[in-house]
């Protein structure tokens, strides 16, 4: 072979080298990135949760929370007796048993 074949060659190779170490390099600032959002959405998820938990623990508290927010609370509180309900109904069947 001549030498421009072969500095063809290796132009072509040394090109593609370089567009797939690129890729690669895109690919981990992308995941990356995903991985960061995933973890700041989930730390904000748990964050809401525990918003809600204190501003229900101050409704029990003291029943004073805002006037929007009162169904929400006094659906909760529902909710939590009717697993008590259905506690005790459970334990009613088990001793029947």
């Amino acid at each position: 072979m001549n030498k421009e074949v072969l500095d063809d060659i290796g132009r072509v190779i040394s090109g593609a080298a370089d567009t797939v170490s690129r890729k690669t390099g895109e690919i981990v600032e992308l995941t990356r990135l995903k991985n960061q959002i995933y973890n700041l959405e989930r730390e904000m998820k748990r964050d809401y949760e525990d918003l809600g938990k204190m501003i229900y623990e101050q409704y029990l508290e003291t029943g004073m929370v805002d006037e929007a927010l009162r169904p929400v609370c006094q659906g909760i509180t529902k909710k939590q007796d009717l697993v008590k309900e259905c506690e005790g109904e459970i334990e009613c069947l088990k001793k029947e048993h």
